[in-house]
C-alpha cells in the first residue's frame, strides 16, 4: 500500500473508507499509516460516545498494515452499479 490508495477499516460493524496519507515503517519492520477518512460520521459518534462513557480516547491516528485493506474507486463503482440495477 502506498500514499493516495483507498483503503478500508471495519470497526465494530462500521465500514470506513479513507484514503492513505502518510506511511512510516518501525523498526520491527511494521508499516503504519496515516488515512483520511471519508464520510465518518458514524465512527466518530462511536468513538465520542466511547470515550464520554470511559473517560479515555481510544481513536487511533496510525494504523498498522493489518489493520486496513485497500480497494478500488473502480471497484467500488462497480458494486454500486450492480446494486443499483
Amino acid at each position: 500500500m502506498k500514499v493516495g490508495d483507498l483503503v478500508f477499516n471495519k470497526y465494530h460493524g462500521i465500514l470506513r473508507f479513507g484514503t492513505i496519507q502518510k506511511k512510516r515503517i518501525d523498526e520491527t519492520g511494521w508499516a503504519y499509516y496515516k488515512v483520511n477518512w471519508h464520510a465518518d460520521e458514524t465512527y466518530e459518534k462511536a468513538m465520542a460516545l466511547r470515550q464520554r462513557l470511559s473517560h479515555k480516547d481510544y481513536k487511533l491516528q496510525e494504523y498498522r498494515k493489518d489493520q486496513i485493506t485497500s480497494t478500488s474507486k473502480d471497484f467500488l463503482s462497480r458494486v454500486l452499479e450492480e446494486c443499483t440495477k
